[in-house]
């Protein structure tokens, strides 16, 4: 029913498209202008407007990578994170239609026998439940691997849902977890990663060819490396691509602005091109309300009245034009992408830092908007956003120091007093497990300092008492203590973390 209605929506659309109060073109010229004005968005920045024909803004400023000093381009590859859940929603409509992965098949039909908490039959949700964020639990062990650690291969995900999943409220409830679970499902059931079904289904035939949800595809020196601010250096941290093994289907796809355009255009266009093996109906199914969102009231990320989400899109309206939108964010990096069959443009907006650019990126999609339909509040906010970002950012660093000094206040790290020698911190080297061999670990010393690395994730630790570190993976993370421990003769048997034991490897 759902689908129905947006597609009759769709096409009462196209027969009475709202007058603009300015030109695509003109309401970009203002859009640059208001992006001159802003200080601080460093180290690069992008954005990419669109009309279904013709580009109407392609902006890129600043590096790529502070180290290397390599500049920003329109074809610089970008990490988009959540974005790709828009990717794989239009995904699962092609195979959907052709017969290879049912929208409507269940949990239960792929995986029997699979055991979910008391009162969630995984018999009654289906991959279309899981696109649109409605399965009614959470599994944040699986969520944390697929996004820091390591790749979680599809057959262990049964027995890690029954091991770690908790139900949650029914309805709604935006995550990551759907997406893992449907591209482990859609491996089970083919044999084939989602990556390659990406890169072949929807990539090559939408002539992507600088989109990829492998970082192996690029040379490292062609990608935007993401970065976050260390506020009492006064110095960007670089921080490296994910690996490939850190690409999940939730959040896992390099792009750049210029095929991020293509991308656009297609949505408008509602038709892919000629020869692609895409049909209307499948970016219809993508884009079909498939739940109700609640969020009228703006409470949300984009700070719009968004009322559904579709496979992949949050579905809003802004002063009564129908808006598709969707963000991303990762340590280092915020991306925002929107269109309007309504206004009949795209827009996209990239930044390779965390500095508040989350914000800035948002207010750029919100102010051309704003521009192109002539809002009564474009004027003031064109004024009052550029001044007030510094604002912003001295609040957000203000905020991450206080976070961390209180935390490393705790009498629990005993006032960081200890100071082990390369000797000390030699007894904690090795390799440890635990009984899920995905969290397995391994310690080694670096420069003087020890490191922990589990899968592909990596934290430097900072001794603070004796067989106490608290660990991080950037400066300004919140220490998280990893506790060694001994046995009667004095040496490292163990450690504790996350709530995981851990045993010294034979």
């Amino acid at each position: 029913m759902l689908k129905s209605l947006a597609l009759a929506a769709s096409s009462a659309l196209v027969l009475s498209l709202p007058a603009l109060a300015e030109t695509p073109q003109a309401a970009a010229e203002r859009l640059d202008a208001f992006l001159d004005r802003f200080e601080g968005l460093d180290p690069g920045y992008a954005v990419v407007i669109v009309t279904p024909d013709e580009i109407v803004m392609n902006r890129a400023t600043g590096v790529r990578n502070i180290t290397t000093g390599a500049p920003m381009t329109a074809d610089t590859p970008m990490y988009i994170a959540s974005q790709t859940k828009a990717y794989m929603g239009l995904l699962s409509a092609v195979l959907d239609e052709r017969g290879i992965l049912s929208l409507d098949s269940t949990i239960a039909e792929h995986w029997p026998g699979i055991v979910m908490p008391e009162g969630v039959d995984p018999a009654e949700w289906t991959m279309r439940d899981l696109l649109s964020h409605q399965v009614p639990i959470t599994v944040d062990e699986i969520v944390e691997l697929e996004a820091y650690v390591t790749r979680v291969e599809p057959a262990d995900y049964p027995a890690l849902i029954e091991r770690y999943a908790q139900i949650r409220d029914a309805g709604f409830d935006y995550g990551n977890l759907g997406y893992n679970i449907y591209g482990a499902i859609l491996e089970t059931v083919t044999g084939r990663m989602w990556q390659d079904w990406l890169a072949d289904e929807i990539f090559a035939p939408l002539a992507l060819n600088r989109t990829s949800a492998r970082t192996s595809d690029y040379a490292p020196a062609e990608l935007a490396w993401n970065h976050t601010w260390l506020a009492e250096d006064q110095a960007w941290l670089d921080v490296a691509p994910k690996t490939d093994a850190m690409m999940q289907s939730a959040g896992g796809m390099m792009t750049t602005p210029l095929d991020m355009a293509q991308w656009l255009q297609i949505q408008l266009r509602g038709e892919a091109p000629d020869g692609s093996g895409i049909s209307d109906s499948a970016l219809a199914t993508a884009l079909a309300p498939a739940a109700e969102t609640h969020q009228e009231d703006g409470r949300n990320a984009y700070e719009q009245s968004c009322s559904h989400y579709s496979l992949g899109w949050n579905l809003c309206e802004m002063n009564g034009n129908a808006l598709y939108i969707h963000g991303g964010g990762y340590t280092g990096a915020r991306s925002m992408m929107a269109f309007s069959p309504d206004l009949g443009i795209g827009i996209a907006a990239f930044s390779n830092s965390d500095n508040m650019t989350g914000w800035v990126v948002s207010r750029t999609i919100d102010m051309y908007l704003q521009f192109l339909t002539d809002d009564p509040e474009a004027d003031v906010r064109e004024q009052q956003r550029p001044d007030f970002y510094p604002r912003q950012v001295e609040r957000l660093q203000n905020y991450i120091a206080n976070r961390t000094a209180e935390a490393r206040a705790d009498e629990a790290w005993g006032g960081w007093s200890w100071s082990p020698t390369e000797d000390d911190l030699s007894d904690f080297v090795g390799a440890f497990e635990t009984d899920v061999s995905y969290f397995n670990a391994e310690f080694g010393v670096r420069d003087g300092v020890l490191n922990m690395w589990m899968g592909d994730h990596h934290l430097v630790l900072e001794p603070a008492q004796a067989d106490l570190f608290g660990a991080r993976n950037v400066p300004y993370d919140v220490p998280e203590a990893v506790r060694f421990t001994r046995d009667a003769n004095g040496r490292v048997t163990g450690f504790g973390f996350r709530g995981h034991e851990f045993a010294r490897a034979e």
